[in-house]
């Protein structure tokens, strides 16, 4: 697992589904279940991005795929605390209890995992 290039990543999915998110919130006349429709299917194209580029040169497998996928979710998770609740929720267990959101944790999950099973045995081995 290379934790170096996890974080790095972490924080581009977080900037990624950041503004994704904020663009749904201006497209005019989407309701907020629409937007959050429309974030679920975009998501796993934006989680597709970092693992094509975590992927390139790290050994896949699905265990690799769920270990990558776990960071994905902490550091987004931290940069969440730390940014977009204190700054646009103002609430912690508001934001945390959004169904939505424990949807898209087990999306990303989801998609790691396969997408390093789907990379097994290629890239540099560490």
């Amino acid at each position: 697992m290379n934790f170096g290039k996890a974080t790095i990543l972490g924080i581009l999915l977080w900037v990624l589904i950041f503004v994704e998110f904020s663009a749904l919130m201006f497209i005019p006349g989407l309701n907020s279940t629409v937007q959050v429709i429309l974030h679920l299917i975009i998501l796993p194209f934006l989680v597709w991005i970092c693992c094509s580029m975590y992927f390139k040169k790290n050994k896949g497998g699905w265990k690799e795929g769920f270990l990558f996928g776990a960071c994905l979710l902490i550091i987004g998770e931290i940069l969440d605390a730390l940014i977009t609740v204190p700054l646009f929720v103002k609430s912690y267990s508001v934001f945390y209890m959004q169904w939505n959101l424990w949807v898209g944790f087990v999306e990303m999950i989801i998609f790691t995992t396969i997408f390093g099973s789907l990379k097994k045995g290629k890239g540099r081995r560490k």
